[in-house]
């Protein structure tokens, strides 16, 4: 349960009072010129992350140089969920096909499944699944809140009456910390993940040159549907992965404030440490962390090598559940860290701009939507027009270009590029009404916020994580 500060609640009666007050001048006040030079500005910083997302300060290494940095660092990796039987054996069975190993075999990682309170036998099955998997000796399940039900406490052996468990996966990792960790790295995955057999060893590689936080290239699982509506919403999240992975990787290698993904987290453990481990109040945990590492000076980094497979979401309920989450986590995140992340003397400039010009992406909905009944009732089109390309163009190029490949074959075609992008945009239409929606809720919103969980079934029949061959 998450509560939210009074603080905030008038930050948020600003912040909305502003995007509103903004998107009426934009579009009734603002003259056309102006408009146009800022839809050139925002097709300027396109040009800067495109190019930007193929040069990577950190670039993946080759097989003869992979084997040329002699013994890489140990990992520890955290699986944390709640009523995963269905899936973490399948993970536990890629753990166990790691080849981050010593001379000897021995695995140079271990492995710690947090069991959330789960009711089928989730903990058991772990650990079943890991020692057939041959890594039981590295192994760890930790059961949190044992004898509590979901959304209970666990009452003090002194007799004091038991505090309510917060719910999320924030707080599931924080049953653990930096301090039961045994790796020099921490490796963060969600309990339906995938990855191949070199995945902790490529993300060894990041740490041994230097490296203080990266995260993996998550893609999605394709289940081929039966329903061509659910096979485009599949589709759309796969895209969007690619999408967000080109912008991230612009904004890290032209010395941005790029952001963790939640599943494939990759960050030193004395980092962590130093951040104070994982907040359990924290609704994205991914997104909290990035702030804070930020603060610290540590900027996220994204390895293209270093792939996680993850399951997309096809309920429509699942789906806004999930969207509206994150979108209060992200203003959350903004509201409580966006000050000690510009107060920060270890961040430089060019991050900090980045941050606020990146988080901006809360607010505008709201003022598009102002700026949109305002130039209706105005019969304010022109200005209309070049509001919303602003807003969709620079989302539309970069898709284009992020889409140039999917896997190992040759380019795209230039429609199909354009068809895939088109549906992205259509998809991506959802942040409106999430960021709108989100904002009202963080001001008005009464009661405890729930973390809501996305259900998992698992991976298509017969796939493997290294068959879809290495990425672009």
């Amino acid at each position: 349960m998450i509560g939210t500060p009074a603080s905030w609640r008038v930050v948020a009666v600003l912040a909305m009072v502003l995007a509103i007050a903004a998107g009426l001048v934009l579009v009734l006040v603002t003259p056309i010129g102006v408009l146009a030079l800022l839809c050139v500005v925002f097709a300027a910083i396109t040009l800067v992350l495109v190019p930007a997302s193929r040069r990577p300060p950190l670039p993946p290494l080759s097989e003869p140089e992979l084997a040329a940095c002699g013994p890489l660092p140990t990992a520890t990796v955290v699986v944390a969920g709640r009523d995963e039987a269905a899936v973490l054996p399948h993970l536990l069975a890629d753990l166990g096909a790691q080849d981050h190993r010593d001379a000897d075999g021995r695995p140079r990682f271990e492995v710690v499944v947090i069991d959330d309170r789960s009711t089928d036998a989730t903990g058991a099955v772990a650990a079943r699944a890991a020692a057939e998997a041959g890594i039981g000796e590295v192994t760890r399940v930790v059961r949190r809140g044992a004898h509590a039900k979901a959304g209970e406490g666990v009452d003090h052996a002194d007799g004091r009456p038991a505090v309510p468990l917060a719910d999320g996966k924030g707080a599931a990792l924080a049953a653990t910390g930096p301090d039961d960790y045994r790796g020099e790295f921490v490796a963060i995955l969600d309990a339906d993940a995938r990855i191949p057999p070199d995945y902790l060893r490529r993300a060894a590689s990041y740490f041994a040159r230097g490296a203080g936080a990266m995260t993996a290239r998550r893609r999605t699982l394709r289940h081929r549907p039966p329903r061509v509506w659910l096979d485009q919403l599949e589709a759309a999240q796969a895209d969007e992965q690619d999408a967000d992975g080109e912008i991230q990787r612009g904004r890290w290698a032209s010395g941005g404030c790029s952001e963790f993904r939640g599943n494939g987290i990759l960050v030193r453990r004395d980092l962590l440490a130093a951040v104070g481990g994982w907040h359990e109040h924290a609704l994205c945990e991914d997104l909290d962390l990035s702030s804070r590492v930020a603060v610290l000076g540590t900027r996220v980094g994204w390895a293209l090598d270093v792939v996680a497979w993850e399951e997309p979401v096809l309920d429509l309920g699942a789906l806004r559940r999930q969207r509206l989450r994150w979108g209060m986590g992200i203003i959350r995140r903004e509201l409580e860290l966006t000050v000690p992340l510009l107060a920060s003397r270890r961040l430089g400039l060019r991050a900090k701009v980045d941050y606020l010009a990146y988080s901006a992406q809360t607010v505008l909905p709201v003022s598009l939507l102002a700026a949109l009944v305002a130039g209706v009732l105005a019969g304010a089109w022109p200005s209309l027009v070049l509001l919303f390309a602003t807003y969709l163009g620079p989302g539309a190029a970069l898709a284009g270009d992020a889409l140039r490949w999917e896997r190992p074959g040759g380019p795209r075609s230039i429609p199909e590029r354009v068809a895939r992008s088109v549906r992205l945009l259509v998809f991506s239409a959802l942040w409106i009404p999430v960021f709108t929606v989100s904002w009202p809720l963080i001001a008005f919103g009464r009661g405890p916020l729930r973390y809501a969980k996305t259900e998992h079934t698992g991976a298509p029949e017969g796939f493997r994580p290294d068959a879809g061959g290495p990425p672009r």
